[in-house]
Order: structure tokens, then C-alpha cells, then sequence
């Protein structure tokens, strides 16, 4: 019994060292503020698991939720890769928004220019 205790530590502590986005989170932010449970991920319909750790920056304006996966009504869903192309060509100084008019586009605007993003269609969502 103990044995398996100890081998679900070793590959928790394994499945850590292995999550690149977790570690780079922590390297920026720092892991201050580590939660103790994941109510709060889970009020954004977020669904964790035994393994899941949430932890947010200092200002608590970002928060990182490893192991898990978003549960709650969907309202739009965008591709990162199309998010990232954009932020090369813009650059990070601007504002990402999405208007009121529900067109679900997703408008950066850096100075005096605006890149526009469309969603991805609704058959292309992931789900559980």
C-alpha cells in the first residue's frame, strides 16, 4: 500500500516536471499564489480532476488550471495559433475586444491599426 502511495507521488511529481506550461507560468509569475483547492476554477466551469492545480499570477488576472478542461457554456472559441499570428504582427501593445454586437469577432487593435479574428465554427469544438 505504501509502495503505491509512493509510485502516484513519483508520477504526480513526474507529471509536474513534464508540464511546460505550468513551469513557464511559474518562472513569470511566480507560484505565490498556489490555491489549495480549485473552487475558484471551478466557478468559471472549468472541470478539474484529483490532479488538477490552479494557481494565478499576483493580481490574480491570470490563473493557470492544469489538468483540466473548460466545461462551461461556450460562447466563442478561437484558435491560438491564429491569436499568436496576430500578436507577431501587432506586437504585444494594443487591446484584443470583442463587440457588443455579437458577431463574435475578436478585434486587436495596436495604434491605428486593427487585425480582425474570426472564430472557429462551431463543428470544430473539442469536446470530452
Amino acid at each position: 500500500m505504501e509502495n503505491e502511495k509512493k509510485d502516484k507521488d513519483y508520477s504526480f511529481i513526474k507529471s509536474l516536471l513534464n508540464n511546460q506550461t505550468l513551469l513557464r507560468f511559474v518562472k513569470k509569475f511566480s507560484c505565490d499564489n498556489l490555491l489549495d483547492d480549485n473552487k475558484l476554477a471551478e466557478g468559471f466551469g472549468v472541470k478539474c480532476n484529483e490532479d488538477s492545480i490552479s494557481l494565478g499570477d499576483k493580481s490574480m488576472t491570470k490563473m493557470l488550471v492544469s489538468n483540466a478542461r473548460f466545461s462551461g457554456n461556450e460562447f466563442v472559441r478561437f484558435n491560438l495559433k491564429q491569436l499568436k499570428e496576430t500578436l507577431e504582427i501587432t506586437g504585444a501593445e494594443g487591446e484584443m475586444i470583442i463587440s457588443a454586437d455579437n458577431n463574435k469577432e475578436l478585434f486587436c487593435q495596436a495604434g491605428n491599426n486593427i487585425v480582425i479574428v474570426s472564430p472557429l465554427p462551431n463543428t470544430d469544438t473539442k469536446k470530452e
